[in-house]
This record gives structure tokens, sequence and C-alpha cells, in this order.
């Protein structure tokens, strides 16, 4: 079961890292958020933070793990349509 929680844990680090910090990356480069959805973005950052605030009641780091840092890039990306806005 261990061996399972680990490769859950890596592979979502991965999806969500990789994924989201690309994005939130190509955004500063280009200091623009033309072509992305605010409303996907904002529901995908309240998504992950809840999932975040269960993992902590649950104390499951399999959940607060992946899904914290996916709730923190996921608000850094909403932040940015806030700052790139024109």
């Amino acid at each position: 079961m261990l061996t399972i929680k680990i490769f859950t844990i890596i592979l979502s680090l991965a999806v969500t890292g990789l994924g989201l910090t690309s994005q939130s990356y190509k955004n500063y480069q280009r200091k623009s958020v033309e072509g992305l959805s605010v409303f996907y973005f904002s529901l995908l950052a309240i998504s992950y933070s809840f999932w975040s605030l269960y993992g902590f009641v649950q104390k499951d780091f399999v959940l607060i793990i992946p899904m914290t840092l996916g709730a923190i890039i996921s608000w850094v990306v909403v932040t940015q349509f806030i700052i790139y806005r024109k």
C-alpha cells in the first residue's frame, strides 16, 4: 500500500508541477493570459484548495502534498489574470 501511495504522490506532483508550473511560467514570460479561461483556472484553484483542506482534515499526505501544490500554482495563474488584464 505504501508503494501505491508514494507512486500516486510522485505522479500527481509530476502532472501538477509540470503542467501548471509551465503554464504560469509561460504567462509570466508573455505577460499575458490570452487564450486561457479565467473560469476554468478559478474552478481548478477552488477544487485543489478544497481537496487540500480535505487532506488536512483526514491527515492524508497523498492528498495534502499534490493538492496543496496544485492549489498554490492554480491561484498563481488566477492572480496572473488580475495582473495581466488589459
